[in-house]
């Protein structure tokens, strides 16, 4: 079977072109313009080269159907000759809905925050097993450079998103995986652009929860009281397990996170159900990395997996890129660079990390509000009250933003300007050529964009070094 990918250069995307590549399929895919790391650097390792959007990619290559990525317009000119020429238009999930899933065993791990973490720490430790399973994810493992595997036996991990398929498809992206289990690691209000409150992405997450068979079960973080909402508000089938801090069926204890070597070690304590009390260590920081991996060690203890087995795999994760990684250190500065783009997660990112470092230490953090959700006002005062925890602050503006009406358009003068009034030094900025300063002393400067910040991070690396 012969497929064109519209929107190749999307990070979902180019994973689903790695999984159906090794499933035999014939491929190629195209994308407005050339892709920027990581995703361009998996379709490289994939062999996959990235044409332009042009009508003629389709001519000249007569596939059997067309995937669709959801940042694809309805105007998009491909789309418009393959449905000129009868072509069958799929979304990615519902073409590996109807191909692909109907012989796995599908994971889903969903929620707002650190889904894809969540899912790669799951997919490694299913890997490093010997489980062979497969999986698709949102994010690259540093491991192996990839976001995807096809393996030999019936596991599948996917991460669940709850964003539309594609223009024509608006379910929600993790309704089409028919999941066996379903790990929940949060819910709060997001995509903004799309779900018109709380209670309608409420409905989605309900819709998929309902998927689940009796034979499955759900892990849910109990920490997280709109989850535990959802929950409780209707009745189940499946088996039900919780984890949480001092709460939860597996319970987390105590986490410390230390940075020593140019890399983080978090010692995590916490009570597994018929296991009792123990440590492991987990190469990645923060608290709610902690809880993520209680999700996992919860879900495969479930499937009868022994917890020292897991564990080992834990303290044998390299992490993912652009999930706290650390991208250059000296003596006076440590970069990380991070996805984290809601509030929530900025705020939550931020604590944790200012915890791992002496006082002396700086926090400087770069910030793009690049998502569709980002860019509205609907999240702007909670940006403000996130921020405030640097004492330095790079402010992007994003590409794209005039895009978002007028009336509903984040203000980022308002938000460099109360942010000075509570005496931070802000720097707002649109091109990675007009950042000019790096504070003085021992600085940690924490990037975080939903896109890559690969050009900002070289000039201030560069300024470091004067």
């Amino acid at each position: 079977m012969r497929l064109h990918l519209i929107g190749v250069g999307g990070i979902a995307m180019s994973g689903v072109a790695g999984l159906l590549k090794e499933l035999g399929y014939r491929l190629q895919g195209s994308d407005k313009s050339f892709p920027y790391p990581p995703s361009s650097r998996v379709l490289e390792k994939i062999g996959l080269e990235v044409k332009l959007f042009s009508e003629e990619n389709i001519k000249s290559f007569s596939p059997d159907a067309v995937i669709v990525g959801n940042s694809v317009k309805a105007n998009n000119p491909e789309v418009k000759y393959a449905q000129r020429q009868g072509l069958p238009l799929f979304s990615f999930p519902a073409f590996l809905e109807k191909y692909v899933l109907p012989s796995k065993k599908v994971l889903v791990c969903a929620g707002t925050h650190g889904k894809t973490t969540t899912t790669s720490l799951l997919a490694h430790t299913l890997e490093f097993l010997g489980e062979n399973p497969s999986y698709l994810i949102g994010g690259v493992l540093k491991e192996s450079g990839l976001n995807f595997k096809k393996g030999n036996s019936s596991w599948m991990v996917l991460e669940g998103d709850e964003y539309p398929s594609a223009f024509f498809d608006p379910l929600p992206k993790f309704l089409h995986y028919k999941p066996f289990a379903v790990l929940l690691t949060s819910l709060e209000y997001d995509h903004a652009d799309v779900y018109p409150d709380l209670n309608a992405l409420k409905s989605a997450f309900a819709r998929l929860l309902k998927l689940i068979p009796e034979n499955g079960f759900l892990v849910y973080c109990e920490e997280d009281p709109f989850l535990k909402e959802l929950v409780s508000s209707f009745s189940l089938k499946c088996k039900i397990l919780s984890y949480g801090i001092n709460k939860g069926m597996t319970m987390l204890i105590e986490s410390k996170t230390t940075f020593s070597r140019d890399k983080f070690l978090q010692k995590v304590r916490c009570h597994l159900p018929g296991r009792g009390e123990f440590f492991y260590l987990l190469p990645i920081p923060g608290k709610y990395n902690a809880l993520n991996s209680l999700g996992v060690l919860t879900l495969l203890s479930e499937l009868g997996i022994d917890h020292k087995k897991i564990i080992k795999a834990f303290e044998n994760f390299q992490g993912v890129k652009r999930r706290q990684e650390i991208v250059y250190t000296n003596e006076d500065l440590i970069i990380i660079d991070d996805f984290a783009h809601h509030p929530t997660a900025v705020a939550y990112t931020m604590e944790e990390i200012k915890k791992v470092f002496p006082a002396e230490w700086k926090l400087a953090v770069l910030f793009e509000p690049r998502t569709n959700s980002s860019k509205r006002k609907v999240f702007q005062e909670a940006y403000i009250s996130a921020l405030s925890r640097a004492d330095f602050i790079y402010l992007k503006t994003p590409p794209g933003l005039n895009s978002v009406p007028e009336e509903e358009q984040i203000d980022l003068n308002l938000i460099k300007t109360s942010l000075e009034r509570v005496g931070k030094k802000v720097c707002l900025f649109k091109k990675a050529s007009e950042l000019r300063w790096l504070p003085e002393g021992k600085t940690v400067l924490l990037c975080m964009s939903s896109a890559s910040l690969d050009k900002e991070i070289e000039i201030l690396k560069r300024l470091s070094k004067k």
